[in-house]
């Protein structure tokens, strides 16, 4: 903002303005599944009309397996879980 002529009190004031985020929890019980949604968000497959079907398994396969994490059958739920809220939201985003 200073290289665009920004002076030092509209930067602060932005500062100021800006909320932090806070944290969010994880129950111990679901880290597992958060941490396998983590590794591989971002591995989605596409419908040709932009549409997020899901994660490609065959990338979360190949993560599961280099990566070291064991997931139970439970954490395996939890993971679907999450990766079907993420295909709803994403997919109720607007085009741009």
């Amino acid at each position: 903002m200073r290289e665009m002529g920004a002076d030092q009190e509209r930067i602060d004031a932005l500062l100021d303005s800006e909320q932090q985020e806070q944290p969010y929890e994880v129950l111990p019980e679901n880290w597992p599944a958060v941490q396998l949604y983590l590794s591989v968000y971002g591995q989605f497959r596409m419908a040709a009309n932009g549409h997020i079907l899901g994660f490609d398994l065959n990338a979360v396969d190949i993560d599961i397996k280099r990566s070291g994490l064991e997931p139970t059958a439970q954490d395996w739920g939890k993971f679907k879980m999450l990766q079907q809220m993420t295909v709803t939201i994403l997919n109720q985003r607007s085009p741009t």
